[in-house]
């Protein structure tokens, strides 16, 4: 085993290894989706309770104060809570991500967005393209602590952006537009599921290139800072006669 999976495209191939991290990421990024998820859930659902013995409080405290209400009230409290935590329970629904909020999105939460959005999209994708999508996953989660430093002006925000808010989703929408019997089919010297995948990796490289050129100019901005205090502060020795 060569501890790499060849890629057609001539591309470097990617380490086993990598992949594997990958699968592990995503793994722990979907208990914490799922966990959130829950959480949501809960909240619904304590409202809803909340809502029925507010109800239950206002009809007895109006039967206290009225000395006594009709059979019907009764009955009409007993379907209004009802109805009330049917809704609370259910509404507001989860909310699930959609690729036209990532235009909008706070470019400190932007990779993370995108992630969402890329996982919500992962059951329509073929299988050749998951384990690009896995590295996508990889490099958004080494983007997104320097996009929280990054001035939403400067022109690496409007690059980042446009990738991941522009060309990630129309790559994959144009797939999954495709009606299912053609997808295998070869078009143009390739399938649209192999051409989908090698889109994939390029975004999951452009991704890694655009974190490096951010950790170089830190890296550049440290050494400038590093010469200014050392000239600032740090004088040689006098000598003494």
């Amino acid at each position: 085993m060569s501890g790499q999976i060849q890629r057609a495209d001539g591309r470097k191939p990617v380490p086993l290894s990598m992949l594997r991290e990958a699968r592990r990421q995503r793994a722990w990024r979907l208990r914490e989706a799922r966990r959130k998820q829950w959480q949501y859930r809960f909240r619904r659902i304590r409202r809803a309770f909340l809502s029925v013995l507010i109800i239950a409080l206002g009809a007895i405290v109006a039967s206290v104060g009225l000395g006594g209400l009709p059979d019907n009230f009764w009955l009409l409290s007993l379907m209004l809570a009802f109805v009330s935590f049917c809704l609370l329970s259910i509404y507001p629904a989860t909310p699930k991500p959609k690729a036209e909020d990532l235009h909008e999105t706070d470019l400190r939460q932007l990779a993370a967005g995108t992630e969402l959005w890329l996982e919500s999209r992962r059951p329509a994708l073929p299988p050749p393209a998951l384990d690009a999508v896995d590295m996508i996953g990889v490099r958004l989660e080494q983007l997104s602590p320097q996009l929280e430093t990054l001035d939403p002006a400067a022109p690496a925000a409007r690059e980042v952006r446009k990738l991941l808010a522009d060309h990630l989703p129309a790559l994959v929408d144009s797939y999954t537009r495709i009606p299912s019997s053609l997808r295998r089919e070869e078009h143009a010297g390739s399938t649209p599921a192999t051409q989908l995948t090698e889109g994939l990796h390029v975004i999951a490289g452009e991704i890694e290139s655009m974190s490096l050129q951010l950790s170089r100019n830190d890296l550049d901005a440290l050494a400038v800072r590093g010469r200014f205090l050392e000239s600032k502060y740090v004088t040689p020795p006098q000598e003494y006669s």
